[in-house]
């Protein structure tokens, strides 16, 4: 846990180091819905399960006797991709929140630093990991559908979700509260030189 906080930590003090996640997520992101693309066209319009935001249960069950071969290789390049991408993603926003929360409340940065808080930026990393294991053994492994695995991968599908708006939330109101803090500083400045 500490290593990992150690990156964030180093993503959030590293110009180059930021801007080389932010690089990684966006060539992986591109990668992802390049892959998508293609995946759709031999499904008939469906796209991997980490794609689809209201996914469910029968969703998953009905999709699957739909895959090919063909379907099935671009899903694992679409997973190959996926491990990728939220770990970029993971290192930058929690060191985007890591920088603002250090510029913006020092004093909850310390707090928050001190007990590892920033790895929870990588929750949602954890969960797509999760989603992506299991989607692979529903696609590769099992011979039938599966009520039991599609419904954990769902699962790990809403919690990924659910960590990422909030992750991502997060980073978002301490960019407000920067920029707020800021601007006051600079209101309160400007009627002080008056």
């Amino acid at each position: 846990m500490l290593q990992l906080q150690g990156l964030i930590l180093r993503f959030s003090r590293s110009l180059l180091a930021f801007i080389a996640g932010i690089l990684v997520f966006c060539l992986s992101f591109y990668g992802l819905f390049t892959i998508t693309a293609a995946f759709s066209a031999v499904t008939g319009g469906f796209q991997p399960f980490d794609m689809q935001n209201d996914l469910d249960v029968a969703g998953v069950l009905a999709q699957l006797p739909l895959y090919t071969e063909d379907s099935r290789r671009l899903y694992a390049w679409f997973a190959a991709t996926d491990f990728v991408f939220p770990l970029a993603g993971g290192f930058a926003f929690g060191g985007a929140a890591a920088f603002l929360m250090r510029h913006g409340m020092p004093s909850l940065y310390a707090r928050f630093e001190a007990r590892r808080g920033f790895v929870l930026f990588l929750l949602p990393t954890l969960f797509d990991y999760l989603e992506n294991g299991v989607a692979l053994a529903v696609v590769f492994l099992v011979p039938s559908p599966s009520q039991p695995l599609a419904t954990v991968l769902v699962g790990f599908h809403q919690l990924k979700l659910g960590t990422l708006i909030l992750a991502h939330s997060t980073t978002l109101l301490l960019a407000l509260f920067l920029v707020l803090r800021k601007a006051g500083g600079l209101v309160a400045r400007s009627f002080q030189a008056r």
